[in-house]
């Protein structure tokens, strides 16, 4: 490849990526909004279009979304101003209870391609990367896909998120430990992502150690729904103060009693430096 091809695909990734990541903070403030290509309908998803909508005017940098959404609402991404559009490139039955046909470990299958991703307009693709299989040859073919994935993106210009997380069998009970958080993530890195979507460690003094191992920008995913609108914003906080660059939060935002208040205080600590008090202010909690 020329140097002029490759500086042009290049091109492509700083500018899909200023789309995610504001480039007046390096931060950016994503809506998780995949929920429903692994677990059906769930409460704050039932008509995606509106809810779009309601988190795009108080202030979501871009959304997760799967190819279904991307593709029936691309009105929500279109226009001066609009959200990143970020493509959710695979499929899992991992996070279903036992009720509802769960499995222990689960399996995942890719579901779109960089050529999809660009049909359907979307600036990045995501995808899983689970370890801790306690098949060894499961954790190798996720590395697998993600890798593909990495040079598929570094082709066509998009940007490429890894989320790497321990979650078989052999992680046991704490797939929040921050050394296995940052293994995956310095995988991650190595097999090519430009933006990483972690878990949380749960404290800013631990989550550091993940933040020290990744040399791609770390956004925290809001894993399962918290207790409290406080522990959210102490989330939130504690990844920012560590390093990290901004969120990925889906229930936590989208099952909110307001959703588009707590979108607009989130901004504000994301892009702003509030603080959890300051922010509790906002919200009066």
């Amino acid at each position: 490849m020329s140097t002029i091809q490759s500086s042009l695909l290049n091109a492509g990734k700083v500018i899909r990526q200023g789309r995610i990541l504001d480039p007046r903070t390096g931060r950016a403030a994503v809506i998780a909004f995949d929920h429903g290509v692994h677990l059906g309908q769930i409460p704050g998803v039932e008509n995606p279009g509106p809810m779009l909508d309601l988190l795009t005017e108080a202030g979501a940098d871009a959304f997760l979304v799967s190819p279904g959404v991307a593709r029936t609402y691309a009105s929500a991404f279109a226009g001066r101003g609009a959200p990143g559009l970020i493509l959710r490139a695979d499929w899992s039955n991992r996070w279903r209870e036992a009720d509802r046909l769960g499995y222990a470990e689960g399996r995942t299958r890719v579901i779109a391609t960089a050529e999809d991703a660009l049909r359907l307009g979307a600036d990045a693709m995501l995808m899983y990367f689970f370890i801790g299989y306690d098949d060894p040859a499961e954790e190798a073919d996720q590395a697998a896909d993600v890798a593909e994935m990495a040079r598929e993106c570094e082709a066509m210009g998009l940007v490429c998120i890894i989320e790497p997380m321990p979650r078989g069998l052999l992680v046991g009970d704490n797939p929040y430990r921050a050394d296995y958080i940052a293994l995956g993530a310095r995988m991650a890195c190595e097999l090519g992502a430009d933006l990483l979507k972690t878990d949380y460690s749960g404290d800013s003094e631990s989550f550091r150690q993940v933040i020290a191992a990744s040399f791609r920008p770390v956004l925290i995913a809001g894993g399962p729904k918290t207790g409290s609108l406080r522990e959210t914003l102490g989330m939130v906080r504690g990844a920012l103060d560590a390093g990290a660059q901004g969120m990925f939060i889906g229930r936590n935002v989208f099952q909110a009693p307001d959703p588009a208040r707590l979108m607009r205080v989130l901004r504000g600590m994301i892009h702003q430096d509030w603080s959890v008090d300051a922010a509790a202010a906002e919200l009066g909690v």
